[in-house]
């Protein structure tokens, strides 16, 4: 399986084997975070693997889960670093996925040290072999693309391909903050305003959850050896939205 197909069968896995996974799953994984592509090379992100097993870690948080390793993920503070922070976690989840291993995003969970090389605890990943069916959470909705997207052009089959993966990506309480204006030849992406429950903690969830979007988007283009690049264009950042921020717009090259 690869990662990109590995999109259309992630699950968010609660319950989990407590036993090891084969030899040489996590040495892969760390090579696979070192070599993964960041949204942005400028802003810090790390992570550290939590054996669960060796030393049983004490759990804390409203979202918990055990599970006989972690994932926790480090970054600066701002929107694209949180945003990077999504973009790069959300590769790992579904490199693990590709390997039929459950993952599970705990938001406001701690596990491990609260700072790392001066670099604050985001969130933590659950990871480890599912237990059984009962373990695994069915597919949340998702929001049709006619509610995502306004259409400007007829978009091509690649492009509609690549918003249905956009489409599927996880986010906190099901927000589905982004929308989608869509040209032939581009997206502009927004951040829906309101998406996240006005709770403090959760302010940065929202630039994280457009971050795993984002990756979706990535994966797809290239799955269909498409010239994607990703800008950020001056002239609509000024702008104020009524019901969104502005975050990006994806053009593709012929």
């Amino acid at each position: 399986m690869s990662i990109y197909e590995g999109i259309f069968i992630r699950r968010s896995v609660r319950k989990y084997k407590m036993e090891p996974l084969e030899p040489g799953i996590l040495e892969a994984l760390e090579r696979f975070l070192k070599n993964a592509s960041p949204l942005d090379s400028q802003s810090r992100v790390s992570f550290e693997i939590i054996d669960n097993l060796k030393c049983r870690e004490k759990v804390r948080g409203v979202w918990k889960a055990e599970a006989p390793y972690y994932l926790a993920v480090y970054c600066e503070s701002g929107s694209v670093a949180c945003r990077n922070a999504g973009y790069l976690s959300e590769q790992a989840v579904l490199y693990l996925t590709s390997r039929e291993i459950g993952t599970c995003y705990l938001g406001e969970t701690r596990v491990g040290d609260a700072q790392k090389d001066g670099l604050k605890r985001l969130l933590v990943i659950a990871f480890g072999r599912p237990e059984g069916k009962n373990g695994t959470e069915k597919t949340a909705k998702r929001l049709p693309l006619s509610s995502l997207c306004v259409y400007k052009d007829e978009p091509g089959e690649q492009v509609k391909a690549i918003l249905r993966a956009a489409r599927l990506a996880p986010s906190s309480f099901n927000s589905q903050p982004w929308r989608f204006v869509v040209y032939s030849d581009r997206i502009y992406i927004f951040a829906r305003k309101g998406a996240m429950p006005r709770i403090k903690a959760l302010a940065s969830m929202r630039d994280f959850n457009m971050g795993i979007m984002l990756s979706h988007i990535m994966l797809a283009a290239e799955e269909f050896w498409m010239n994607m690049e990703t800008v950020t264009e001056e002239q609509f950042l000024k702008k104020t939205y009524k019901n969104g921020d502005y975050i990006c717009t994806i053009v593709f090259h012929s």
